[in-house]
């Protein structure tokens, strides 16, 4: 800055000096947006795709199957061909003085974040030291030996379940178990479900001495 000789005085900076801080200023605002992208990647995986099975956040809020409890009564039905919770079976053989398949209402327990994807859990029934692993299916009419979704709901009034195979808080799940054959009355039997690393969910009932077309199960 200099004085002129009327007085007034003139600016004698650069005049590019004000274009090189601006310049500055948005190589530092790149610098952070990279950095948050980073951040964001390392966390949840890539921002820029539905995949983020990568990321911890993810796994982190993934629970195991030992977060689930019974929510509600657990059913038997008559090995007498369907359907069973609405759910229609295949056609094959039966034999209706058996127990042919199970029902059983799956929530989280109070307090937890996380969710079980069902998707990817094992599923086993198992009794008389036999155990049957099955698996997955949303095609109807159910083969056996297969579990599926029979219903959603939700614990609280107005709310429902998403569409999706994964439980997450305050969502039921009722599930049909259709093993490869019926169970006879007075069996011993075993529904386990492994997710995670955790502990696996377990519950014991036993087949009535009488088979009828429905029948509670209670807890041993």
């Amino acid at each position: 800055m200099v004085l002129t000789t009327d007085g007034n005085r003139r600016n004698t900076m650069n005049p590019s000096r004000e274009d090189a801080i601006t310049g500055a200023d948005i190589v530092v605002g790149i610098i952070a947006v990279i950095g948050l992208l980073v951040v964001v990647h390392y966390l949840l995986g890539s921002p820029l795709t539905a995949n983020h099975d990568g990321g911890i956040i993810p796994n982190f809020i993934e629970a195991s199957a030992d977060a689930l409890i019974t929510d509600g009564g657990v059913y038997g039905f008559a090995d007498n061909g369907g359907p069973y919770e609405g759910v229609t079976v295949a056609k094959g053989l039966t034999n209706p003085e058996r127990m042919g398949a199970v029902s059983l209402p799956l929530r989280l327990m109070g307090g937890e974040m996380g969710g079980v994807n069902m998707e990817t859990a094992d599923v086993r029934i198992s009794a008389k030291e036999h155990i049957e692993g099955l698996q997955y299916s949303g095609n109807m009419p159910l083969e056996r030996p297969n579990w599926t979704v029979a219903s959603r709901s939700h614990v609280n009034a107005g709310e429902q379940a998403d569409n999706d195979l994964i439980i997450e808080p305050g969502e039921i799940f009722t599930i049909l178990i259709y093993p490869a054959e019926g169970l006879s009355p007075g069996t011993v039997f075993s529904v386990q479900i492994q997710n995670g690393k955790g502990a696996p969910y377990t519950t014991t009932r036993r087949v009535p001495g009488t088979i009828k077309t429905v029948m509670h199960l209670n807890d041993l």
